[in-house]
């Protein structure tokens, strides 16, 4: 019998063969999900762009004032889009939670500060709109996966992004991000923010500052991609100025596993969806 992390190995090594003769492998994991549990609400403009769009995912049984979650996919700041991760949507409504995906511009269409913009645009239309699919404004939380994680914790941590009279999100949610990621070695991520006046500028564990959302930082001890360094460098930092953090690290995990965990078809690599749902369920906004 394999031992869990050969199958682990098994599974995502399983997935990506069948990536090599298919369209997409999210594809393949959006093939096997049922949109039975919820409704959705396709391609809502947040601004003027083609890429400024939204779905929003409803669960059927949905109470008043959800909680809601806002994903931001990854990429490396170049690719992506929406429709790829509907099997996000269904993961956290079965759960009873509002499912947001938005799109974003990316490189090189756009600056690096563009996305970071965009992904704030999408939260502040979801704050100012919710209301409206039952969803409670007070209650959302900014999640995201890799270059995903980047935007969202950058959302999360940098107040000067939202406008005065918007609230900060309930809290975030992080899966292999990218938060402290000095120097950049990727001549293809050098680019995306080669014009940065101040690098540092581009990094979240600078805006750490003590006041910010609650955090929960999952990531892969396997991720060669984002190293586990990141989530934890910036858990020390949230920790040293008595802010609230909860990191937790998956054994025999890595960059691309972590994301699968959210799937029906691969929860069993990982209990990301269980330990994102706890966050959630028990974190106090006011």
């Amino acid at each position: 019998m394999l031992s869990s992390a050969p199958l682990i190995r098994f599974t995502s090594i399983l997935f990506f063969s069948v990536f090599l003769v298919s369209c997409s492998p999210l594809g393949i994991l959006n093939a096997t999900v049922s949109s039975d549990g919820y409704k959705s609400t396709l391609d809502l403009p947040y601004g003027t762009q083609p890429r400024q769009r939204l779905d929003i995912h409803i669960p059927n049984e949905v109470k008043d004032n959800a909680d809601v979650v806002i994903f931001y996919y990854g990429g490396r700041w170049q690719y992506g889009s929406k429709d790829q991760y509907r099997f996000v949507a269904d993961a956290f409504t079965s759960k009873g939670i509002i499912t947001v995906l938005p799109d974003y511009r990316l490189y090189p269409n756009v600056d690096w500060q563009d996305f970071i913009v965009d992904g704030t645009k999408a939260y502040q239309w979801v704050v100012n709109n919710i209301e409206k699919y039952n969803g409670n404004p007070k209650r959302v939380f900014v999640m995201g996966h890799s270059a995903g994680a980047h935007i969202s914790s950058m959302i999360a941590l940098d107040k000067s992004l939202l406008k005065s009279d918007v609230k900060r999100p309930c809290g975030f949610v992080g899966l292999a991000g990218p938060y402290d990621f000095l120097p950049i070695r990727d001549a293809d991520v050098i680019r995306v923010f080669s014009s940065a006046t101040d690098i540092q500028e581009t990094q979240p564990i600078n805006f750490v500052d003590g006041g910010d959302p609650a955090m929960l930082l999952l990531h892969g001890a396997n991720d060669e991609s984002v190293k586990v360094g990141n989530s934890i460098r910036v858990a020390k930092r949230v920790n040293s100025v008595d802010g609230s953090v909860a990191t937790k690290i998956y054994e025999d995990v890595d960059h691309i596993d972590i994301l699968l965990s959210l799937s029906s078809t691969f929860r069993h690599i990982s209990s990301v969806l269980a330990d994102s749902t706890e966050f959630i369920n028990k974190i106090d906004c006011h």
